[in-house]
C-alpha cells in the first residue's frame, strides 16, 4: 500500500498564502507552489520581458524565506529552450535577495531577518520580505528591460558555462555576431554545466540558426 505526497506544513501555506496577498497588487501572480520547497510569483510580460520572484519554503526546524529576481527575456528565453532542446524557465540574469540587499547596504544584513519557526511568525517575516523586494528586488528588475542592459551585466560578472551561452544568444538577437562567435567558443570551452548532449545540441543549433 501506497500513500499520497505529504500534506505541507502550515507555514508553508502561510507564507504562500500572505505573499500572495501583498504580492498580488504590485501585479505579481502565483504560478508555481511546492509545498515545503518553494513558492514562485511572475509578473505578465512588460516590453517583452517576464520577472520571476522565488521563495524558499525548504527547511525541518527553521524556514529561511530565501529569495531570488529574476529577468526573463521571452523572445530569448523562446530561443535558448529550442537551441537546447530543452522545456523550462529560462532567465538569463537573476540575483538572491541576500546579495542584492548587500550589494547596497554598508552594514553586513543577516538572512535571519527572513527566519521563520512558527506560523505566528511568517506575517512579520513575509512583511520584511515584500519590503526588501519593493527596496532592492524591483529597482534590480527595472535595471533589467533591454537585451543591451542583460548583457552588460552578464558581461560584467563572472561566468559559467550557462552564462556563456546566454550571452552568444543575446549578442546574437543584437546583430553582433562575432562576439556571438567569441562567446560560443567560451561556451564549448567552459566547464560543462551540461554534460554530452545539451552541450552538443545547443552548438550545432546554435551554429546552423545564424550560419557560423
Amino acid at each position: 500500500m501506497t500513500s499520497g505526497p505529504e500534506p505541507a506544513t502550515p507555514i508553508a501555506v502561510r507564507v504562500a498564502d500572505r505573499l500572495n496577498d501583498r504580492l498580488e497588487a504590485g501585479g505579481w501572480r502565483r504560478h508555481r507552489f511546492v509545498p515545503d520547497d518553494e513558492v514562485a510569483f511572475v509578473r505578465k510580460p512588460f516590453n517583452g520581458f517576464v520577472f520571476h520572484f522565488g521563495v524558499n519554503l525548504a527547511g525541518r526546524h527553521i524556514v529561511s524565506l530565501d529569495s531570488t529576481a529574476g529577468v526573463e527575456h521571452v523572445a530569448a528565453a523562446e530561443l535558448q529552450r529550442c537551441l537546447y532542446g530543452r522545456r523550462g524557465t529560462v532567465c538569463q540574469v537573476g540575483a538572491s535577495m541576500i546579495d542584492l540587499i548587500r550589494g547596497q547596504e554598508p552594514t553586513n544584513v543577516a538572512p535571519s531577518r527572513w527566519w521563520v519557526a512558527s506560523p505566528e511568525q511568517v506575517d512579520e517575516a513575509v512583511a520584511q520580505l515584500v519590503a526588501d523586494l519593493w527596496s532592492y528586488g524591483e529597482p534590480f528588475l527595472a535595471r533589467h528591460q533591454t537585451l543591451s542592459a542583460v548583457v552588460d551585466t552578464l558581461l560584467g560578472q563572472p561566468k559559467s558555462q550557462v552564462e556563456y551561452g546566454t550571452l552568444a544568444v543575446c549578442l546574437a538577437m543584437l546583430g553582433d555576431l562575432p562576439k556571438a562567435r567569441a562567446m560560443l567558443a567560451q561556451f564549448g570551452a567552459a566547464r560543462q554545466v551540461f554534460a554530452g548532449g545539451p552541450t552538443e545540441t545547443f552548438i550545432h543549433n546554435f551554429t546552423q540558426r545564424f550560419g557560423i
